[in-house]
């Protein structure tokens, strides 16, 4: 096999000479790269209907040397699959706005249109009572990576204006063990997790949910890995891949998160906000004077 060849091409090119058991895993893979990048040879196994010892095989199969190089590889074709479908997609859908003398109000009634059709998916049940969660809770800790991040710093930064005890967690090593050491039943973590499903975000869910600390999750599609490990989880659903066209309902969707939390009780809100501005203008006085 070539060194050209994908991962995708090389299990198509010997999909027909695996056993059955084999191709059930070469199934799953090819439907589900994202979930191999974060899940062990045993729970492919397992949701593949077949077992880890199969999944192993499988790899040795591809001439791969385990379980370890099959993640690997797979979460190459992905990086560079979703890449280049968000850059594409992106690009394609614009070129008819070029010459549009209407350009303006086209683009941004799209963008309208995109964020009444994913507001109709949420559920109202779940937004309540997440928002009250948010609302009760001592400490926020949000976090974001890659394209997620834009919408983790927007929400830290805007709900850092209104109430005490938010952070934005990072992920240095040094740094991201003392917040999960600090992090308790008092408080609710909020994930991003956009295409491409940054590994980090989801394995710090993961053990946060398995700890019983409320995990709040958005995110773009029903098959996110994120599904498995949090309390709640807001899907901003969209037809096309692209992550860039989504920032826009990303950014809607967490106004008004916030916007909920605030209704738990505006009083203390409008306190908070005061609060903010009076030391922020007496800072900013004493600054420059």
């Amino acid at each position: 096999m070539e060194d050209t060849q994908t991962i995708k091409d090389k299990i198509e090119l010997i999909f027909h000479e695996l056993s059955k058991a084999q191709q059930k895993v070469a199934n799953f893979v090819l439907k589900n790269p994202t979930f191999i990048g974060v899940h062990s040879a045993a729970e492919v196994g397992k949701e593949a209907g077949t077992s880890e010892t199969t999944v192993i095989r499988f790899c040795y199969a591809l001439g791969l040397e385990g379980y370890a190089q099959l993640q690997k590889e797979i979460t190459l074709l992905v990086f560079n699959h979703s890449t280049n479908s968000t850059l594409d997609t992106y690009v394609s859908s614009k070129k008819e706005l070029f010459n549009d003398q209407s350009l303006i109000e086209k683009a941004m009634g799209e963008d309208s249109s995109k964020i009444i059709r994913i507001a109709k998916q949420i559920d109202k049940q779940w937004f309540d009572e997440a928002t009250r969660k948010l609302h009760e809770a001592k400490n926020i800790y949000i976090i974001g990576a890659g394209a997620s991040q834009l919408g983790a710093h927007w929400l830290h930064f805007t709900m850092n204006i209104l109430r005490p005890n938010v952070k934005l967690v990072g992920t240095g090593t040094a740094e991201l063990i003392r917040t999960l050491q600090e992090i308790d039943e008092h408080s609710v973590v909020v994930v991003i997790s956009l295409h491409r499903y940054f590994k980090e975000p989801i394995n710090i869910a993961k053990e946060l949910h398995e700890r019983g600390i409320t995990v709040l999750a958005v995110t773009d599609s029903r098959l996110a890995p994120i599904h498995k490990h949090c309390s709640y989880a807001f899907i901003l659903e969209q037809p096309q891949l692209s992550t860039i066209d989504l920032m826009p309902a990303l950014i809607s969707f967490l106004n008004v998160l916030v916007t909920g939390m605030m209704t738990n009780d505006p009083d203390y809100y409008n306190t908070q906000r005061v609060k903010y501005d009076d030391f922020q203008n007496s800072f900013i006085a004493d600054r420059w004077s």
